[in-house]
This record gives C-alpha cells, structure tokens and sequence, in this order.
C-alpha cells in the first residue's frame, strides 16, 4: 500500500465497520419457514458464492443472536475462509460468517477490496481440523481507502467491467456444455445407427451383434498391495486409481506406482486394458491404460480376447447408453457399487472388427478436436479471472 493517490488513506476495518462475528442458534430454535412468516432467514457459513447476491438460504430461525444487515457484507471466517458475499436482506448468521457494514465506506467497495483477501485470509488462519479467522485479524486488516467520491465512481468501472466479464465466461461456460452434447451425439448416433428408441435395447445393423463385457474380454477386478511392505511400492508400474481417470482417454500416469516385486503381487494389466470405476461417486469413470499396470479395488478392467478394439469398448463406455446401464445395474446402497458378476452381464453393440475401427477411427478425431476447443474455452476463461484480478488490483492501488 505504498505509493498511493494523495487524497488516499490507509484505515483498518475495525475503523471504517462495523464487525459482527456470526453466533449459532440454540437446539431449540425454530427452522420451518412454512409455519411462521416472521421468521428470519439464517445462514451458518458454506454458502453458494458463486454470485454477487447471496443465494436464499433453505433455513430460518426465531432465534436470532446475530444479524447481518441488508446490503452488507457478508464473510466466511472458517472451512472456507474468504469468501464473501452480499446480503439483499437482513438475515441471522451463525458462528462460520462475520457481518461488515461500512461506516465510512462505500459497501460495495468494500465487497471488490475483500475479493482480493482470500489468501490473505487463509494466511492468517489458525486450526488443524479445518480453518478460521478471528475477530482481531478481520479488524486489523488494512484497507487503502480513497474519498467516497472516487470509491463510487471505482465501483462503477468494477461494475460495469465484471458484469461483461462475467457474460462473456457464462458464454464460454454454456460453450463447453454444448461440445459435451456434442460429443454424446456423436456416441448415440454411432452405436445407434438405426435411432430405434422403441426398445431398451435398440435394434442394430446387419452384422451387429450384442454381447456381454464377459463374452468379448477378461473382467479383472483390481486390489491394493500391502502397503505395509514399502518394496511394493516403488517407479516402474502405474497403479490406477479413480482420480488417476482424469477424462483424458490414453492413462499412462498414476499418483500410486509399484515396483517389479508390487507388480508381481497385484493384478496386471496390460497395455490397452479398458478401466472403469464401479464404486462411488465417480462410478462410470473409463479411461484406457497407455502402459502396463495395475488398478485397485475400485475399478474393474476389460482384457481384450480380439473380438474388439480397444478404443471401440472405450467409446461404448463413455456413451450415455453403457453409464445408464451401468448405474441401473449398480446397486443401491449408500454408495453405488456393481461387482464383478453384474458387470460382466452388461450388454454392448458390437460391430465386425473394421467397422469398429472405422467407428473408433471416426471418434477419436472428434475427440481431439472437441478437447482442443475445451481446452480453448478454459484458457479464455482463465484469461478472464486474470483480469479480473488485474482490474482489482489497479483499483486498489490508485491506477483505475
């Protein structure tokens, strides 16, 4: 904060707030909004910030300790720390948000200068278990403060600027959503050629046949060596794991590797192995292995017996047709898992081996091109944040 506009002063939050650390109601306290219209709507920290305005919360109370009042600012001081917000009425905050409501400054120029404070904030947070900033810290940090004059008409340009950035990010947003359809029509018309949608499984081509994932490979479901034995472990072979499927088709890489004595005592894989994760969230995952390997108890793996081609099964699996099969058939306990047995008997449009290139051959290229314009898009959005920030910065150093 140094070399500022003259008519600038640095203050303290604590002297141009008002600072109200959020309080949590008691057990006995009311949340029914439906039952009582005069109950205030409460909010504990957590909150969506994805917009300027605070989103309405599902939760009211009538017993109100702590309020933020409208039109101030609202901020997460713990798991998250920094994140801030807007408030477009009064609303009741628990103990995981502080309130700030300037007193000598303009709200919304406070709001644009918490945005830059997040790693701030996370800087100067304490705790193991998960994060959080006190009262002293949030009145000590410092603010360059212009006259009010001048911090309306830097509220104006944010204003103005982030409202065309942010139109322009939501475009490329709804861009990407759109080559994800994109890609899934290419997959429907591709292993639905004849667009019979009159039957669970639809009727296919001469020459097609359907098959079960048991028929056409070799099921491997994966486990974990030891690590009680650190020699399992070592550089020569991936052991793939869920998050090791990053949405790219060809893995080669993975968080976890074993060494030749691991390998050994683990399911191998070899090259051009079909992965696909039957556990959890992430149930559904594919990706195909670039190298040989090994993968855990999450994942079950597909070994060709030469009745298909590799990557023809990986785009059969990324279709909505083969995910939908595969959670139908999943069972439904408190995370979805289908074994070993379930997944062999699901069903797969199979044309003769020079179709399936031709189709797989046809499939990649759209792949390539639509992941190149993904990564376009993400660069442009990034671009965009960047400026963001480089705007804030000016702003709060004197040069908007």
């Amino acid at each position: 904060m140094t070399n500022l506009p003259q008519s600038w002063e640095i203050k303290t939050l604590e002297e141009v707030c008002e600072v109200v650390m959020g309080q949590s109601p008691n057990g006995n306290c009311i949340f029914d909004k439906d039952k009582n219209k005069d109950l205030i709507e409460f909010h504990q920290g957590k909150i969506a910030f994805s917009d300027k305005y605070i989103n309405e919360s599902n939760f009211v109370t009538s017993d109100v300790r702590k309020v933020a009042k409208e039109n101030s600012i609202v901020l997460s001081v713990r798991a998250p720390v920094g994140e801030v917000n807007i408030t477009t009425k009064d609303i009741a905050i628990g103990r995981g948000l502080c309130s700030l409501n300037g007193v000598k400054i303009n709200n919304n120029f406070l709001f644009f200068y918490l945005l830059t404070l997040k790693k701030y904030f996370n800087d100067n947070s304490t705790g193991s278990t998960f994060k959080a900033i006190n009262m002293k810290v949030i009145k000590e940090t410092k603010i360059p403060l212009p006259p009010l004059k001048e911090q309306e008409r830097i509220v104006g340009i944010l204003d103005e600027s982030f409202a065309k950035i942010d139109e322009s990010i939501k475009i490329l947003e709804q861009d990407l959503l759109n080559l994800d359809e994109l890609m899934q029509s290419a997959l429907q018309k591709a292993f639905n050629p004849l667009k019979d949608k009159s039957k669970e499984n639809y009727q296919l081509p001469q020459g097609w046949e359907w098959k079960s994932l048991g028929e056409i490979g070799e099921i491997i479901t994966g486990t974990t060596p030891s690590k009680n034995n650190p020699n399992f472990y070592g550089n020569e072979y991936p052991l793939f794991k869920p998050s090791d499927l990053n949405g790219d088709m060809i893995i080669k890489f993975a968080s976890d590797n074993l060494s030749k004595l691991g390998f050994d005592n683990a399911r191998n894989l070899p090259k051009n192995t079909i992965l696909i994760v039957c556990i959890g969230a992430s149930i559904g995952k594919v990706g195909l292995s670039g190298v040989n390997g090994s993968c855990n108890q999450q994942i079950n793996a597909v070994i060709s017996n030469s009745t298909f081609i590799s990557k023809y099964l990986f785009f059969v699996c990324l279709s909505n047709y083969f995910q939908e099969i595969l959670k139908k058939n999943a069972s439904q306990t408190t995370l979805p898992i289908i074994n070993k047995t379930e997944f062999s008997k699901l069903q797969i449009p199979l044309p003769p081996l020079k179709e399936q290139e031709q189709i797989a051959s046809y499939l990649d290229e759209l792949s390539l091109n639509i992941k190149a314009l993904k990564e376009n898009y993400k660069t442009q959005i990034k671009d965009y944040e960047e400026l963001k920030k480089s705007l804030l910065k000016k702003a709060f150093e004197g040069r908007l």
